[in-house]
């Protein structure tokens, strides 16, 4: 299997072409004001070079974010239209998680998990904790915080894992002296700590073959802390209780305006279930979303998060989420579990925002053919 994977996520624009485990080119343009001009260039090159086209290539990888906020886009504009022409899936890496394997040996050799680390400037960082094994990476957590609480914050996880660590990325250069509080890690050496088009490769063939991959629809960017834009428009989404005003309201485009969600009547049942809650999402008086939940003794169970499809990518799913999280625990659960699509990758990425953690799978349960993660917080 041939797989293109570009990171255009940093300061660094990178092209690999990998065939199965090893790596066939790597090209690197360190200019981050010109990915928009050397991105195809380069691909270009890339494949004169190895003497292939994009007819040959099985999988496209593509860096998915944190980072700039137009290089992630460029990126994954790319890689959208190749798959859309040739027909190839696609798997999307956080930026974080391919740092991670660039220390993956390291990790494995000597039993340690991996702190990603990228500058967010301002006192800010991206990071993500991984626990990689030969054939997953598993991924602990993944937040943007001011540099004081992301300390904290690994040196409770490490703490409650009883592991040790290798940080490795630009925050671990930037911030350095403070990360050295932390007990039982380890900084990666100096040239591990730059995003390698390599590294995506290898993350996306794991994913692959543990079945994680789409089409151009299932890959979005990853953006842990939003542009002021964005911050000013999710503002303006309102989370309210719903009523059987709201459902009446929506009835008539429920199934061609929110994704074919189930029924109307299905809806309504969920709805008048004693022990169910449900919240409507509003942006400027139009309801763009729904999400509830279902309580079982001490555990809630999300029965659905569904976002109006003209209005996606603007935070309703994330603050419906936020939503049922903060019921959960005003209602005393326990737990809160969901289930997702194997493939319904920006859901899974949502979840694992939030620190969802995968904990089984139910075979065949979406229209007998494709796979149900469950998922727990």
């Amino acid at each position: 299997m041939k797989i293109l994977a570009i990171d255009t996520s940093s300061k660094r624009c990178s092209v690999s072409i990998m065939e199965d485990n090893e790596k066939i080119i790597e090209l690197y343009n360190d200019d981050e004001k010109t990915h928009s001009v050397k991105l195809m260039p380069m691909i270009d090159n890339a494949f004169k070079t190895a003497n292939l086209t994009l007819n040959d290539i099985s999988l496209l990888v593509c860096s998915i974010g944190p980072g700039s906020f137009t290089g992630v886009r460029i990126g994954i504009s790319t890689v959208k239209a190749f798959a859309d022409v040739k027909n190839i899936p696609i798997v999307g890496i956080s930026s974080l998680e391919g740092l991670a394997y660039n220390v993956k040996e390291l990790a494995l050799s000597t039993n340690s998990f991996v702190v990603s680390l990228i500058d967010a400037k301002n006192n800010n960082a991206y990071c993500g904790i991984y626990d990689l094994s030969k054939n997953n990476c598993k991924q602990i957590c993944i937040f943007a915080k001011d540099i004081d609480t992301t300390v904290n914050n690994i040196k409770e996880i490490l703490q409650k894992y009883n592991k040790n660590a290798i940080l490795v990325g630009d925050g671990s250069i930037v911030y350095h002296d403070l990360l050295t509080s932390i007990p039982n890690c380890t900084f990666a050496p100096n040239e591990e700590n730059i995003q390698k088009g390599i590294s995506f490769a290898k993350a996306g063939l794991i994913k692959y073959r543990n079945g994680i991959y789409g089409d151009s629809n299932t890959i979005s960017p990853l953006y842990l802390k939003k542009s002021q834009a964005e911050r000013a428009l999710q503002e303006k989404i309102q989370i309210q209780k719903m009523t059987a005003e709201d459902i009446d309201a929506i009835s008539s485009i429920l199934t061609s305006d929110f994704d074919k969600f189930w029924s109307v009547d299905t809806l309504k049942n969920d709805f008048e279930n004693e022990n169910s809650t449900y919240f409507i999402a509003k942006l400027d008086d139009e309801i763009v979303g729904f999400a509830g939940i279902l309580k079982i003794c001490d555990e809630a169970n999300i029965m659905n998060i569904v976002t109006k499809i003209n209005k996606r990518n603007l935070g309703v799913a994330n603050k419906l989420l936020e939503k049922l999280i903060n019921t959960a625990k005003e209602q005393n659960c326990k737990s809160i579990t969901l289930e997702v699509n194997e493939h319904n990758n920006i859901a899974i990425h949502l979840y694992e925002k939030f620190n969802f953690k995968r904990i089984g799978l139910r075979k065949k349960y979406y229209n007998n053919t494709d796979d149900a993660i469950i998922m727990s917080l």
